[in-house]
């Protein structure tokens, strides 16, 4: 649980780092609600089916995003990983999902934008490799 709650804290420092970047906000929830009105309800969307139970739709449909790799579709996929990374176990093993899984789509998702290195930030040191 320790380790979870530090990753936690990472992710949540990092894009707030990233949103003070791209968009020149002091915190995240100002750079979220910088995007237009259809940028947030996508996030919304994509948490939503995340919360619901369908992890891997949710996944599938931020990757059809991101294939437009604007900041906005960045901001939106950090936030929809930072929701995720703060699911609990049981939600990942309820849902036939793992945190090893979300690390893999994390990656492919953070390749698309150059930022592949932030994998090990948000998700710590891949111990299987």
């Amino acid at each position: 649980m320790f380790e979870q709650d530090f990753i936690m804290r990472q992710i949540k420092e990092i894009t707030a780092v990233i949103a003070k970047v791209l968009f020149g906000a002091d915190n995240v929830e100002q750079a979220f609600y910088m995007l237009q009105e259809v940028e947030r309800q996508k996030a919304f969307a994509l948490v939503e089916t995340m919360r619901s139970g369908e992890p891997e739709k949710a996944v599938e449909e931020l990757d059809r995003l991101s294939d437009s790799n604007t900041k906005e579709n960045l901001m939106i996929g950090l936030e929809f990983y930072a929701q995720l990374s703060d699911m609990d176990e049981e939600y990942f093993i309820k849902n036939g999902y793992s945190f090893g899984k979300a690390r893999e789509d994390f990656q492919h998702f953070a390749e698309k934008f150059g930022v592949e290195q932030m994998t090990e930030l948000y998700f710590g040191k891949d111990d299987d490799k």
